[in-house]
């Protein structure tokens, strides 16, 4: 067959051969160029690991024994139901953590000062949800107003797959950095503040309040306020 075919091209059959070799060698190298540069579709995260990975959260905050309450509901008027996933007390400070999309899977664009912050979805589709710095703003301003001197952090915890665009990232962050960054807050905010036990007693009073208020289903013929 070789040689018919050498006969054929007019070429010798080492070369033929030689040359083959060299076609299948860069057929290899362009298919597996094509594979590695081809999007992978990443399977969004379910229900249960969101929940799994919440509680796990949790459960590692717990850990640094600091004062801490869980699962806060405000209402921000218009900007309506706001949830606040933790609220701690640090030395200086109050840090309340969020959670980014359950479909964040590449990805993240995140402007501190943008209004919305933007991020790949598993299908190569644009998301976008509001900064959460904006979206506690209310909050933010409703403790500064009352507790100046008390320092108010907030901080997204995005799923693994999430890509900062961005670098040095200040309210944003994977799962696997949250302790890591807590722990440099407390460091940044040195010693205990005494204005925050009294902060802290009245905050966490009417957070609990507000949350249960949200929980609770408006009575019939009257609108929720």
């Amino acid at each position: 067959m070789l040689t018919e075919i050498s006969t054929f091209l007019g070429v010798p059959v080492v070369d033929l051969i030689t040359f083959s070799a060299i076609a299948l060698v860069v057929i290899t190298l362009v298919v597996t160029f094509a594979l590695s540069v081809k999007p992978k579709r990443v399977k969004p995260v379910s229900a249960r690991q969101y929940n799994a990975e919440l509680f796990k959260r949790r459960m590692e905050l717990e850990e640094l024994s600091y004062p801490m309450l869980n699962d806060i509901k405000v209402n921000g008027g218009k900007a309506g139901l706001i949830r606040v996933d933790h609220v701690l007390r640090l030395p200086a400070s109050i840090l309340m953590i969020t959670s980014a999309p359950a479909d964040v899977a590449g990805q993240v664009r995140c402007p501190q000062n943008a209004g919305h912050w933007k991020y790949v979805r598993p299908d190569h589709t644009v998301g976008a949800f509001i900064n959460p710095v904006l979206q506690l703003h209310p909050l933010i301003s409703a403790i500064r107003g009352r507790f100046p001197l008390v320092r108010v952090r907030v901080m997204c915890v995005f799923p693994r797959a999430a890509e900062f665009v961005s670098a040095n990232v200040k309210t944003a962050c994977v799962p696997d950095d949250l302790i890591r960054l807590v722990r440099e807050m407390v460091a940044e905010d040195g010693a205990q503040n005494q204005g925050m036990d009294a902060a802290w007693e009245s905050l966490s009073l009417a957070l609990k309040q507000s949350s249960a208020a949200a929980a609770t289903p408006a009575p019939k013929g009257r609108r929720a306020g």
